[in-house]
């Protein structure tokens, strides 16, 4: 019996039927007295996906009946679709360093602390169940596909209606962070005393990545050398740039340090990936007019810069950002403070505290689109040029993924690479400062 089957076998014998009995599923509306669900059948498949995917995800089909059932007649039904993600098997060293343990509890803590704090259950995928053991995690959400959510079509390179809708949305939830941040404040203190760093908590052991992780960049100020911005970045300036990525595991380890007064929850990990879209224009039905984040397994306490730089990074193409780079990021600074406004009871955004200023989230994007760019110098190519991943044993030498780091995703990712530089020298000449 290989991996997915023996989760598949699990999912439907043991951990549904589970449910089921501990009334963690049942009816939607309240049953009569007396009355309680029992599962009348159950039907588990691998969920196909277009993008990466760490867990291993099933959608589950269940079908619930009433009993005893209440006259005549066949008993009452109702059928439940639902997500169940569980990690790949794979030896306790990868386990733990994938921190599988800490991403599975921040994502129970999103869900069960901050996600009914914020008011906006409706914005999220329902939640209902959550196991960790020794070696595997398992987490049982609501099928939002049914509910008419999709994952883009594209994996890479977002058209600039869904950007919008994307930095609109984190726009409104970093909005509704920083709200309670402001407004219950104890509250806010104790929620964040729970998150553990789900990534940058221990140093990286798997040598191959990190060896992909460091050719990453070097690829990057390379392509830029090569690209019509040759001329436009001194070189000075990427031989800073090169020392400042000599070490791209602890650059990012530094930027997730939470630093005030702009700290907050963060999602952790805003990419496409983990995103869902509606499509509600009967004119024009492949517009999206609506937009869910999921899947906060990387929750974290940091400047909201990380969510918006590694989502621009990662999830947009220079294409777009090229003539509406500042167009963006006033879309998305605007629904932040006019939801901060709105919690904090102030009449206009001017009365925030000066910090809420777009000159500042400014800056701080241009402090921190370098994190954005370290993921993206390394992560990209997988999206553009997708590579089976093992969780049991490295797929490369040390050597081979060096060779594949410098030409995965090939001429199309050396041009969001370049342009990628580009626009961090026009941020960080903007405000005097050195490659940060």
């Amino acid at each position: 019996m290989n991996d997915t089957t023996r989760k598949e076998a699990y999912v439907r014998d043991e951990l549904i039927p589970g449910m089921v009995a501990r009334g963690q599923l049942s009816f939607t509306e309240p049953l009569p007295a007396g009355a309680k669900a029992q599962l009348k059948s159950v039907e588990v498949k691998p969920l196909v996906t277009n993008g990466f995917m760490l867990t291993i995800p099933f959608v589950v089909t269940v079908i619930l009946e009433q009993k005893p059932s209440l006259g005549e007649g066949c008993p009452p039904t109702e059928t439940q679709h639902l997500v169940v993600k569980i990690t790949p098997d794979c030896n306790k060293e990868m386990y733990e360093s994938c921190q599988f343990e800490t991403l599975f509890e921040n994502e129970m803590i999103a869900y069960t602390e901050i996600i009914p704090t914020l008011g906006k259950a409706e914005l999220y995928p329902r939640y209902y169940h959550c196991e960790r053991k020794p070696a595997e995690a398992l987490m049982v959400m609501s099928d939002f596909s049914f509910s008419g959510w999709k994952m883009a079509p594209m994996v890479v390179n977002l058209p600039l209606d869904y950007i919008m809708l994307a930095v609109t949305e984190l726009g409104r939830f970093h909005g509704e962070c920083y709200g309670m941040k402001v407004a219950r404040r104890s509250q806010f203190d104790s929620i964040v005393a729970k998150f553990k760093e789900s990534r940058y908590a221990v140093d990286i052991s798997d040598l191959t990545w990190k060896a992909t992780m460091t050719v990453a960049p070097k690829r990057a100020i390379k392509a830029l050398e090569a690209s019509r911005f040759k001329e436009l970045v001194p070189a000075a300036y990427l031989e800073k740039l090169a020392r400042l990525f000599e070490d791209p595991w602890e650059h990012s380890k530094g930027k997730v340090i939470p630093r005030e007064p702009l700290a907050v929850i963060c999602h952790g990990d805003y990419l496409r990936n983990n995103m869902a879209f509606r499509y509600g224009d009967a004119k024009n039905p492949d517009r999206p007019t609506q937009v869910m984040m999921f899947d906060f397994q990387t929750l974290r306490y940091a400047s909201p810069m990380i969510d918006y730089a590694a989502f621009l990074a990662n999830s947009t193409g220079y294409a777009e950002r090229e003539n509406h780079f500042e167009t963006i990021f006033r879309t998305y600074h605007r629904a932040l403070v006019q939801t901060v406004a709105t919690i904090v009871g102030v009449s206009s955004v001017a009365d925030l505290p000066p910090y809420f200023s777009y000159e500042s989230f400014h800056r701080e994007l241009a402090e921190y689109f370098s994190y954005g760019f370290n993921i993206a110098s390394s992560f990209l190519m997988i999206l553009h040029e997708p590579m089976e991943i093992s969780f049991t044993e490295n797929i490369f030498t040390e050597e081979e993924a060096v060779a594949d780091a410098w030409k995965r995703g090939g001429e199309p990712l050396d041009r969001e690479l370049a342009a990628m530089v580009y626009e961090m020298y026009r941020l960080h000449s903007h405000y005097g400062l050195d490659p940060v």
